[in-house]
């Protein structure tokens, strides 16, 4: 009795009840993956060794959780079963002897895992039964591997500069911030690493006390940033890990990429428990676009060339007004966003003239339409635009001297005193009749 009381203690149960076993335990051992996945089909082995000769009519049950399915073939296992039964989640393998002392047994049997499968952890539980000689049965349960975790799908997500609008634009020098948010899936989360990247050549800073839970220790090396939790932290905590990233100085213009859905660049490391460690992919915003203000930059001349001191120039985007200069005849207005824009130059008593409205000739390489500043590159660049010669201010109430001096000049070009024509007296028929019709029709001018 002292025997069995032993036994029963390591684990294992002998039947019937009261009857003492001369030799070791056949010692069933299940090995079972540590995680599975939704879909998965996965193999139990269960391995044990006969105790002793006339080892016979060996019985295996085993059961795996609850709605998943088995299948089991008697050539999956080692010796050939004598008969397999698979009914739901339970699995029957027998085979019938006997086997001398020592024969070593593998079972194996699949399971697959339901698509709908719960969170967590699932237990297997199963027992051995078999004979020596006239004695038993006898009856062993299965150690081992007992549970299979499922493991919780949740987001890891990456926020860049909340206070930013997408697309965030940002200037050599900058520095942001940079959230990623998560939530604890399950009870006892622990063991929790955070890996990100900034793009390359950007500078990282990480603080324990910028995260929510406060972090237990970070570690920043150039663009890499490193947080860790140790827990272990209830199911439902939110998370918030928060850095800094400066932009370096040197920065080219365009589109600069954090890691997105790459756990080998950017990822959360976690356990459950001793079951671990998991990771998930950080997801959410990965692009800055870096940029540089540029200038529009130009001078104002009347149709013959003579420069205005008094026109106002007017940026505009998106029908708005947005910048003016009134310094001409040498002007600049700086831009610092991306877009398209169009200039308006005005007078008093002048025609306004617009860009997107002159005529198409090589000196305006942004007619038809605008001013292409839409990438950072060529924001960087700026433009020159010049309101002079052919692309001059007409008085709006010209008189008919100056209308005819107009046409005098589109028939006959002026030419300076070398008998050279002047490129900026070289007017178009189409400034004459402006003139023209300036001198015909006046509009009311206060």
């Amino acid at each position: 009795m002292v025997l069995f009381a032993i036994m029963a203690l390591a684990g294992w149960a002998l039947l019937p009840l009261g009857t003492a076993l001369a030799y070791p335990p056949a010692n069933p051992v299940r090995a079972l993956p540590g995680m599975v996945n939704k879909g998965e089909t996965f193999n139990v082995t269960v391995n044990f060794t006969a105790p002793a000769n006339n080892f016979f009519l060996v019985s295996l049950s085993d059961f795996a959780p609850a709605g998943w399915n088995v299948t089991v073939n008697a050539a999956w296992c080692t010796p050939v079963a004598t008969s397999v039964t698979a009914t739901g989640n339970e699995t029957q393998i027998v085979w019938g002897g006997p086997f001398n002392n020592g024969t070593f047994f593998t079972a194996v049997y699949k399971v697959a895992v339901p698509e709908d499968a719960a969170e967590g952890f699932h237990t297997f539980t199963g027992h051995l039964q078999y004979y020596l000689g006239a004695a038993g049965p006898y009856r062993e349960n299965i150690t081992g591997d007992s549970q299979v975790f499922f493991p919780p799908e949740f987001d890891v997500i990456r926020h860049i500069n909340e206070t930013l609008k997408s697309p965030n634009v940002l200037y050599p020098g900058d520095t942001f911030e940079v959230f990623v948010n998560w939530t604890a899936p399950l009870n006892n989360f622990c063991a929790i690493g955070l890996t990100d990247l900034a793009p390359a050549g950007f500078e990282v800073e990480a603080n324990k006390t910028w995260c929510s839970p406060t972090a237990n220790e970070t570690s920043a090396t150039g663009n890499k940033v490193e947080i860790v939790w140790y827990g272990p932290y209830a199911n439902g905590t939110n998370f918030t890990a928060k850095y800094k990233v400066t932009v370096p100085e040197t920065a080219a213009p365009g589109s600069h990429f954090f890691p997105y859905d790459n756990c080998s660049l950017s990822w959360l490391e976690y356990s459950f428990s001793e079951y671990g460690p998991y990771a998930s992919c950080t997801i959410g915003d990965s692009e800055v676009v870096v940029t540089v203000g540029g200038d529009i930059v130009g001078e104002t001349r009347d149709v013959n060339a003579n420069e205005l001191s008094d026109v106002t120039v007017t940026l505009y985007k998106n029908a708005s007004g947005i910048a003016n200069d009134t310094s001409t005849p040498n002007y600049t207005i700086m831009v610092s966003a991306t877009g398209n824009y169009w200039l308006s130059g005005s007078k008093y008593r002048y025609f306004d003239i617009l860009t997107n409205a002159l005529p198409t000739t090589p000196r305006n390489p942004y007619h038809p339409d605008y001013i292409n500043l839409t990438t950072p590159e060529l924001l960087a660049a700026g433009c020159t635009f010049d309101f002079e010669g052919d692309y001059g201010l007409v008085p709006i109430c010209c008189s008919m001297s100056y209308a005819m001096t107009s046409v005098n000049h589109w028939l006959f070009v002026p030419v300076d005193g070398s008998l050279v024509p002047h490129p900026e007296w070289q007017l178009s028929n189409w400034k004459a009749m402006e003139s023209v019709h300036s001198w015909q029709f006046p509009c009311e001018c206060d």
